[in-house]
């Protein structure tokens, strides 16, 4: 069972201190009023097909409090032609509930302030102008929060790969996987929904006027979405210089990234290199590299982090012409930190660890737009960077036995 009862410590830093939505905040606790019930059964079998092939089949079956029950098979082969190749594949199927934030968030509205939105319903050009039906509309509020009538997001996935291992020290693998996702949950904001008017009309709440008094902005089931990419890994080990070395390379790469808004829906332009507000953001690539250098007791690690650049969001001001801004960079700069590690084992079971992340004290680029539906980021991205600037660790690991 799963519940949150908020902070139960007076409550001077959340709405009493005028902190909007804090993290903790009371406003958002169940209060123990919510509870969702889990259960879940597993098995699985392997079926040695022939000498150097092997098939494994699984299923789940899970019960979700207030969404009945779903089973989730597996299916995956693994194939040996030669001692140096290893051949894989598998499939897959998932199944996503709405997270309690999701449905049971308190509905919080905002006055919209701009200047430069017109009604969907009167302004094709979506343009702020003297023309018949584009002036600018101001006077309306958003709705965003929770929504109790959400489905639960489904998916299936693939993957095919194989691992080449010509000796013991070095290993080399590439897989290429797919994953289909229906009803996503998504958070659209006001622009992609006067956008897509024609599939968001019930989202546009009017007087007997015709008039827009409010727009909601709260969590849907969208319609679809399909992401493609490769995994490609490197691992090697030598000797040089008196010492034992280890190096990793770990690289993905997306293919593809598209989506449909509603099931009704075409399937929009590529997403890959170009900013999305909710799910995985569309990063070509991103790597992770490793060195290690072992000498007696001591060990030295150094790792590089690496994530490529991508197009940020074009405020709407900004991309009908009517703001300008100074200055104005509509990439996103990469992201690329170092990490570095000394380790000591001399003494019998223990090994102590001292490191340096972010060593080069690099901040995250800056992003005038950032996913917000998990309440963080602040002009930078945090499915991509971390804020936090140089950093020290220090661990001691004790094995008993």
């Amino acid at each position: 069972k799963y519940k949150f009862d908020g902070d139960q410590r007076t409550n001077a830093n959340t709405l009493a201190g005028q902190i909007f939505n804090v993290p903790f905040d009371n406003a958002l606790a169940t209060a123990g009023t919510l509870k969702r019930t889990i259960k879940a059964v597993f098995a699985e079998v392997a079926v040695p097909v022939m000498k150097d092939m092997e098939i494994t089949g699984a299923i789940r079956r899970d019960e979700y409090t207030g969404f009945g029950s779903t089973t989730n098979p597996k299916v995956s082969i693994r194939y040996n032609p030669i001692e140096q190749v290893l051949i894989r594949g598998a499939y897959s199927t998932g199944f996503r509930v709405p997270t309690f934030k999701q449905m049971f968030d308190p509905i919080t509205e905002s006055q919209f302030v701009g200047a430069d939105f017109t009604d969907p319903a009167t302004c094709p050009t979506r343009t702020v102008s003297t023309a018949p039906g584009c002036q600018s509309v101001r006077d309306f509020v958003t709705r965003f929060g929770g929504k109790e009538t959400l489905s639960p997001e489904e998916a299936k996935m693939y993957s095919a790969g194989v691992v080449f291992q010509p000796t013991r020290d070095l290993v080399a693998n590439l897989d290429w996987w797919s994953v289909e996702r229906t009803g996503t949950i998504y958070s659209f904001g006001l622009t992609t929904l006067a956008d897509n008017y024609q599939f968001f009309q019930s989202n546009f709440e009017r007087d007997s006027t015709g008039k827009i008094v409010s727009v909601d902005t709260r969590w849907v089931n969208a319609g679809e979405t399909t992401t493609k990419g490769l995994e490609f890994g490197l691992k090697g080990a030598f000797n040089a210089a008196g010492a034992a070395w280890t190096a990793g390379f770990d690289l993905s790469y997306l293919l593809d990234k598209k989506s449909r808004l509603v099931p009704s829906a075409p399937m929009g332009t590529s997403e890959v290199g170009r900013f999305t507000r909710s799910g995985d953001l569309g990063v070509r690539w991103k790597h992770t590299a490793t060195l290690t250098r072992t000498e007696g007791d001591w060990a030295a690690t150094f790792q590089h982090v690496y994530r490529t650049g991508y197009q940020d969001f074009v405020l709407p001001g900004v991309a009908n012409g009517s703001v300008k801004p100074a200055n104005w960079n509509p990439r996103v700069s990469a992201y690329s930190i170092l990490n570095a590690s000394v380790a000591y084992s001399g003494i019998k079971n223990l090994t102590i660890t001292a490191g340096i992340k972010n060593l080069l004290n690099v901040d995250p680029p800056f992003s005038v737009t950032y996913d917000t539906n998990t309440g963080a980021g602040s002009s930078w991205e945090p499915r991509v960077a971390d804020p936090r600037g140089r950093s020290f660790a220090l661990r001691v690991e004790y094995r008993m036995f």
